[in-house]
């Protein structure tokens, strides 16, 4: 008796543990090119063991820059080039299967090591993770949806990736060299960017997230042939957890009443007024259509506000809500809390996704003068800005200007110590940088020693809070130092500059020779925080050691690069 008993808590164990797992789906990725020799020996018996597995595998396409002539490549360059630089792959072809090179009886990466027995041993794994996908083409424009699901406990450094592909393009004369005419799942887009979406470090079996992203569609061959790939991946390891393979069917929602607060905007990242006006985003992810919802917000674990919202909103659909302002204490670290619910007044069925919290930092000190640095854009009689005091006055202005594409320097004194707040609007309602060229703005201490604010990107205004008095200083901030990689090195002829931005930078880096002299150099601009990946092209230099001066908003690193032919 005590055996069955035994044995019946073994199989309730066994079938509690499948139960919480995923069925793979395997994810084959290959570096390849059309002037590959290799490439045409290799390819066709590897696509064809491809296509006899639609149910176990997903796969894309990287067309590399070497060694010759590729117009898929060309389509894309940037990004097919960082993808296989992020696997440190040195030539092609070269597959790898859930994120690790292919081994077998040739070199390791060779797709001819790929065979049914290495598909089926993956595919075998069961996966943390469920995706469900979909897309749709409106007006040129393709929209994607992953749903993402978490079945067990996980945690690592994980990026959930998305792969525009074409599944099959045809040439009627070999586009290359190597004469090849037929190629499948060929990446045209990664979305956002190679570096993909982070998401939470530590993930919990029940969690779930949804990731919307578009893309205006460009160099399609054949649009009956469109298809999006979407993975997770661990960014540190490389390890591929669930793959999975867009369709046009829609997604099914997971609850019935589920809000999201999808963005709090309008925080500026330092603050010293002691008051705060949020901008929030709220999103439907439910079946119901999102009627009416309670929103409150508190800075510090004040009294919170409430705001009662109603609307219509069907599924995915978004509202933008601009919430009273409320004051609060300024201590050295703040939060704001904002969390939702009563969802359509019987309470929300996924509560995880209805609190966001958006940390802000006690405004730096500076002496009685600023220094404004502008770099128009090609619209700079839309740009003015103005500073004004915990008054509500408005103490200096400037523009609008006239030259466009101009570095600007102004010096302003602030005679009065107060708590202020630096305003800059663009008229055109699309900023400085990145529509009309590459426009910024930067706020700083008359020394230069106190960064107080910095910008472009923004819609109508963007804003900053300094305050003059007190003490004289570098402001000493939590905020981690932005970091940099340079890979592979040495190199071959291509590397690859990758940013973390904790913040917006100004991003520029020039490369020297042994003698120093000035081989290279490039203006990337101001860009927004996050993570980004820059080739760098050296294939027209000799090989060599070379030094790459990367500057950072006024802070300057070296490191030495080998480039080996």
């Amino acid at each position: 008796m005590k055996k069955h008993i035994y044995l019946g808590l073994l199989l309730v164990l066994f079938s509690v543990l499948v139960y919480s797992q995923s069925q793979r789906l395997v994810l084959i990725e290959e570096a390849t090119n059309a002037s590959c020799g290799p490439c045409a020996s290799q390819n066709p018996a590897f696509d064809a063991l491809l296509q006899n597995n639609p149910d176990k595998l997903v796969a894309i396409k990287y067309h590399w820059y070497f060694p010759g002539y590729d117009p898929m490549h060309n389509h894309n360059p940037g990004e097919n080039n960082a993808r296989v630089s992020y696997y440190n792959i040195n030539g092609v072809p070269h597959a790898l299967i859930d994120g690790s090179s292919l081994t077998g009886s040739s070199y390791t990466g060779s797709p001819a090591n790929c065979n049914q027995a290495k598909i089926d041993a993956a595919y075998a794994i069961p996966s943390p993770f469920e995706i469900t996908m979909s897309h749709e083409v409106i007006d040129d424009v393709i929209h994607v949806v992953m749903l993402i699901e978490a079945t067990e406990n996980i945690s690592g450094n994980l990026r959930a990736r998305m792969a525009v592909v074409e599944k099959h393009i045809h040439f009627n004369s070999a586009p290359g060299s190597n004469g090849e005419k037929d190629f499948y799942d060929v990446m045209k887009k990664m979305l956002p960017n190679p570096s993909g979406t982070k998401l939470n470090t530590t993930i919990n079996d029940g969690e779930y997230f949804i990731i919307e992203q578009s893309w205006e569609l460009a160099n399609i061959y054949d649009m009956n042939e469109l298809g999006v790939v979407g993975f997770i991946q661990d960014h540190s390891s490389k390890e591929i957890h669930q793959g999975d393979d867009s369709s046009t069917d829609p997604i099914v929602p997971l609850y019935s009443n589920d809000a999201e607060i999808l963005e709090v905007k309008n925080i500026t990242e330092f603050n010293c007024l002691g008051t705060v006006a949020p901008v929030i985003i709220i999103r439907n992810n439910g079946s119901e259509n999102l009627t009416s919802l309670d929103i409150q917000y508190a800075v510090n674990g004040g009294t919170p506000q409430t705001y009662n919202w109603t609307g219509n909103l069907g599924f995915l659909g978004k509202d933008e809500i601009a919430l009273e302002e409320i004051s609060f204490n300024v201590i050295d670290e703040n939060n704001l809390i904002v969390t939702s619910e009563n969802t359509n007044g019987v309470g929300d069925d996924y509560i995880i996704n209805d609190t966001y919290i958006k940390p802000f930092s006690v405004a730096m000190h500076i002496s009685n003068q600023i220094r404004l640095v502008l770099i128009t854009d090609e619209n700079p009689e839309e740009t003015t800005w103005e500073v004004i005091n915990s008054s509500g006055e408005v103490i200096l202005t400037g523009g609008p200007y006239t030259q466009a594409g101009t570095v600007i320097q102004e010096y302003h004194d602030i005679e009065v110590e107060d708590c202020y707040k630096f305003l800059i609007y663009d008229a055109g309602n699309n900023g400085l940088c990145c529509d009309y060229g590459a426009g910024a703005w930067g706020l700083y201490d008359a020394d230069g020693n106190v960064e107080i604010g910095t910008g472009g990107m923004f819609a109508d205004r963007d804003s900053v809070n300094f305050e003059v008095g007190g003490f004289t200083g570098v402001f000493n901030s939590s905020r981690p130092e932005s970091t940099y990689s340079i890979y592979p090195n040495p190199t071959n002829g291509l590397a690859n500059i990758t940013l973390d931005l904790s913040k917006d930078e100004f991003v520029s880096y020039s490369i020297f020779n042994i003698l120093g002299k000035e081989v290279k150099k490039n203006d990337l601009g101001l860009l927004q925080s996050g993570e980004r990946i820059y080739p760098v092209n050296l294939m027209n230099l000799d090989p060599g050691v070379y030094f790459l001066t990367l500057n950072i908003t006024g802070k300057s690193y070296s490191h030495k690069l080998i480039l080996s032919k």
